[in-house]
Formats: structure tokens, C-alpha cells, sequence
């Protein structure tokens, strides 16, 4: 009886514990029990997952079969299979992912900042077809020259080589006195510088007019190169081509003996018969008559007494007036002094100002270059082209740029590449592997017995 009661009273003191309590008591119950249910189901699905690898198969019967030799082959060759799908496509997604391929890209009617920008970025693929092949030197090329300083100054003009005839005086002078003849080596002077500037102007024309052919856009650093090289060649042959018909020229008056205009080479004697005869001068020992360049510092005399009271410096005559000015040079006209010097000697109310050539404009040639020199240049002092890209590519006008550069296949690319060869790689995989393991495993069953009677 008190047994009962103190049973019953343990009872109601449970039931009438904290709610609070009680609620963590049922918690802790349900977690235990959740628990345990977790663990149970966690086990169960491991066997069952164990069990489905186990028993995957790929490549079941027609018809299902219980021999467990068969379906052992069955299993193998669905692992095999899985391992050497796995394989495979990871080599290829390993292959394709880091070879390099190369990427084209093509743009239309690219403006010439365009194709600058591209040319930097892209040199040696870049490449952009020409519309107009064919393309005139005067649409990108120009050349510009400049003559020697003489053929500006006074001493090339009428007013100087009238100078001659009006400052002289009446006085009688030497057939070789400067005051007599020396027109004559301005004149011819000015003949050099007209036909310098002329043949110059003639063959610019042919120039211009000469084609440039390129299929593609020529490169700036190229172009400028090739428009170099045909600046050089034009004024090379320009040159040449000039120097040889004034050879030509010298060489055949020389030859045939030809009677100079201002009789420097022959001097006419007439006959007590009425018959004219010539005869050779001789300048320095050096005789007309076997050489045309035999010259000497043109002179001035005393009137007289025919004495040589000055040589004009760098001024030569001789058997002819041209062979004479080749000779000679211009450093007595860089000289106000020199200058002053041989007006001196001509009537003093006819002296004239004239400026000296200056020394500070001289570039390809010096104060004592010879004429000669001078002529062999065609004259010119500086030599100045420019290259007009802009208008090379606009006549170009190209119609489509295109270039290439390295990179490595897209994600895309990779993923359409492996779908279209997973389905070649299976149907493989799938007609031979099942094939192997079978014979392998039969090979296998023959041998072991064999090897048990031993």
C-alpha cells in the first residue's frame, strides 16, 4: 500500500515537472530516434547503391540469361567501357583545350586609322586586297629641287652678260681678256642651269606618270623604303642619262675637230691668194688641235702694253668656252672683294652692285667645286620628295582587311567538338570492348585447367 503511493506520487511529480523540461526531454527523444532512423537508411541505400554498381551492366542479353559466366563478361565490359569512355574524353577535352588554333577575322572598307591601328597590333598577318592595282607616282610621291645658287643670281642674267659689252669701253682689248670673252662663260653658264631645270621638269613627268602595282596595302615602312629607292633611281638616272648625252656632244666636237663660234680653238688667216688657212692654239703648252681641254686662268691685260695685270680666280678659258667652264669653279663670286677686284678694271661709271653668293647656302657642293662637279649633279643643290601615304591608300581603297592571330579553342567549340565525336567514340567502345573481355575470359578458362594438370 505505501509502495503504490510512493509510485503514484513519483508519478505525479514527473507530470508535474517544468514544461520547459519536459519539451527538451521529448527533443532529445525524437533527435535519438531520428538518428537511428538516419544511420538505418543511410546503410540500406549504401547496399542498394552498392548493389546497383555492382550489378550495372551495359551490355545485357537479348533475351535475359541467369549464367552468371555471362553476365560476369557483361559487367566487366560495362566497367571497362566506363573507364575507357572516361579516359577518352578527357584526353580529347585535354587535347582541345590546349592546342592552339588560329583565329581569322576579316573586316570591310577599314579606313586608314583602322588599318594602321590592325598593321601594329598584327604585322605579319594582316592583309588587305587592293581595289585599284595599278596606281599613278604623282597620287603619293612628289619631288622637289633646288638648283645651285647661281642659276638664281645676277651673274646668269642678261643685265650681267650685257654688262660686258657696256663697261668695257672703247678700248681695244685680247681676243682671251676676261672683259672680252667672259659673256661667253656666263652665257654658257646660264645654258647649264636652263637645261638642268628643263631635262629635270621633262623626266618628272615621265616620273609621275610611271605606275606603282601592288595586289595589297603596302605597309608604311615599306612604302617609304620603295619611294626612297625610286626617288634614287630617278634622280641617278636623270643624271646619268644627262651626262651622257653631254659626253656624247664633247666627244663628237672634239673628234670632228669642229671650229669653235668665238674661234678659241682656231684662228682663220687669210691668204695674199684670197685662200683661208687655220691654225691651232696652243694654251700651256697644250695644243687644240690634240686635246679640247687645254685651258688656262682667264686674264686680264694692261691695254697697254698687253701685260696680265690680273687672273680672275677659279675662271678658266680655253679651246672651247664649255670645256674651259667645266674646269673652272665659282669661288671668285663668294668673294666681295674678288668681285670688286674685277669690276675695277671696267669703266668706273658703269659699275654696278652685285651680292656675292653665299657660303651658308652650300650643301652638296663647296666653293671650289668645279663646274664639272656641279653639272654632274645636273645643278642641284638639295634634293627634297615626300611620300603621301593618305593618298596611296585612298587610291588603293582597299575592299576587305583580313588577319589571323594564335589562341586556344572556346568553351563552346570544345563541348559542340566532343558531342560530335562522343557518339563515334561509343559506338567504338561499344563493338569492341564486350568482343575483347569475351575472349579474353575465354582464353583465361582454357589456359587454368591446363595449368591445374601441371
Amino acid at each position: 500500500m505505501l509502495q503504490h503511493r510512493s509510485i503514484t506520487a513519483s508519478r505525479n511529480v514527473f507530470f508535474c515537472m517544468n514544461p520547459y523540461r519536459k519539451s527538451v526531454i521529448n527533443t532529445l527523444f525524437r533527435c535519438f530516434l531520428s538518428v537511428a532512423c538516419y544511420t538505418l537508411s543511410l546503410s540500406q541505400l549504401w547496399q542498394k547503391l552498392s548493389s546497383a554498381v555492382r550489378d550495372f551492366n551495359l551490355f545485357p542479353s537479348t533475351t535475359p540469361s541467369t549464367d552468371e559466366h555471362h553476365l560476369r563478361n557483361q559487367r566487366i565490359s560495362t566497367r571497362i567501357f566506363i573507364i575507357l569512355l572516361t579516359l577518352s574524353l578527357t584526353a580529347l577535352i585535354s587535347y582541345i583545350s590546349l592546342i592552339n588554333v588560329t583565329q581569322t577575322i576579316y573586316i570591310n572598307s577599314p579606313t586608314i586609322t583602322q588599318y594602321s591601328q590592325l598593321y601594329s597590333t598584327y604585322p605579319q598577318t594582316l592583309t588587305c586586297a587592293c581595289t585599284q592595282v595599278s596606281i599613278s607616282y604623282d597620287k603619293f610621291l612628289q619631288v622637289n629641287y633646288k638648283l645651285h645658287q647661281i642659276c638664281a643670281s645676277i651673274f646668269v642674267t642678261n643685265y650681267w652678260i650685257s654688262y660686258f659689252t657696256n663697261a668695257r669701253g672703247t678700248a681695244t682689248l685680247n681676243g682671251d681678256d676676261f672683259r672680252a670673252s667672259g659673256s661667253f662663260i656666263f652665257q654658257a653658264l646660264n645654258a647649264f642651269c636652263q637645261l638642268s631645270n628643263q631635262t629635270i621638269s621633262n623626266r618628272l613627268i615621265q616620273f609621275y606618270s610611271s605606275q606603282y602595282v601592288t595586289v595589297s596595302v603596302t605597309p608604311l615602312e615599306v612604302f617609304q623604303s620603295q619611294t626612297q629607292a625610286f626617288v634614287s633611281q630617278f634622280i641617278s638616272s636623270t643624271a646619268n642619262n644627262f651626262i651622257l648625252s653631254l659626253l656624247i656632244i664633247r666627244n663628237t666636237t672634239q673628234s670632228n675637230g669642229l671650229l669653235a663660234g668665238q674661234l678659241t680653238n682656231y684662228g682663220l688667216y687669210r691668204q695674199s691668194n684670197n685662200y683661208v688657212t687655220s691654225s691651232s692654239y696652243s694654251y700651256n703648252n697644250c695644243s687644240c688641235a690634240s686635246s679640247a681641254t687645254c685651258s688656262y686662268q682667264f686674264p686680264i691685260y694692261d691695254s697697254k702694253n698687253s701685260k696680265v695685270i690680273f687672273t680672275v680666280p677659279g675662271i678658266y678659258i680655253g679651246c672651247y668656252i664649255i670645256e674651259a667652264l667645266l674646269q673652272s669653279n665659282l669661288q671668285c663670286f663668294y668673294n666681295k672683294t674678288c668681285i670688286n677686284q674685277v669690276q675695277s678694271y671696267f669703266t668706273k661709271y658703269l659699275s654696278m652692285n652685285l651680292t656675292t653668293l653665299d657660303s651658308s647656302l652650300l650643301i652638296q657642293f663647296g666653293m671650289n667645286s668645279t663646274m664639272q662637279e656641279l653639272v654632274d649633279e645636273l645643278m642641284v643643290e638639295e634634293w627634297n620628295s615626300s611620300t603621301i601615304y593618305d593618298g596611296y591608300y585612298n587610291e588603293c581603297q582597299p575592299s576587305k582587311c583580313s588577319y589571323s592571330y594564335q589562341t586556344k579553342n572556346d568553351a563552346i567549340y570544345i563541348i559542340t567538338t566532343l558531342i560530335g565525336l562522343v557518339g563515334g567514340l561509343i559506338t567504338v567502345l561499344k563493338l569492341t570492348v564486350p568482343r575483347l573481355i569475351k575472349m579474353m575470359r575465354r582464353k583465361k578458362q582454357i589456359i587454368t585447367p591446363q595449368m591445374g594438370k601441371l
